[in-house]
């Protein structure tokens, strides 16, 4: 727990101050990126059946803004929506580096919030469920793309 809630002070940094100060933006990004998603992949918890308080309502539009200033090349992407089909006229959409990584700052965020205000037990399983839910796909797509921008 104490690596998780390093990493996630780490990257969170970037959504809550808007000039982080750091050489390689992102090459930092991309070892906390793969940092988080290895706790993902090794995460263990005993479910809570506590009722607890809703974590309060981080704000997008103020998290994206920093984001932004943090990483002002950030931009649209092009993606397959199916990497398993083979066929001419594969689906194709866009990205957003600066929406994935707000998405998952924000999930990040409320985990954080409930390991200062919930249990341990709790933070885990909202951590194993944002990340199996939303925030995995933006971060397996977000490093892709960074990995493409070299």
């Amino acid at each position: 727990m104490s690596d998780l809630r390093k990493l996630i002070d780490k990257i969170t940094e970037f959504g809550i101050n808007p000039k982080v100060d750091l050489t390689d933006k992102a090459d930092v990004l991309k070892k906390l990126l793969a940092g988080i998603y290895l706790e993902y992949l090794n995460v263990e918890f005993e479910f809570d059946e506590t009722d607890y308080a809703e974590e309060p309502d981080f704000d997008y539009n103020e998290i994206k803004q920093n984001v932004k200033s943090n990483f002002p090349d950030f931009d649209w992407y092009s993606m397959v929506l199916d990497s398993n089909k083979m066929e001419p006229n594969i689906e194709t959409a866009c990205g957003d580096e600066l929406d994935d990584l707000t998405d998952i700052i924000k999930d990040l965020l409320a985990v954080k919030w409930r390991i200062e205000n919930t249990s341990k037990n709790d933070a885990l399983w909202h951590f194993e469920f944002s990340m199996r839910t939303h925030s995995e796909q933006h971060l397996v797509d977000l490093l892709k793309r960074l990995k493409e921008r070299n």
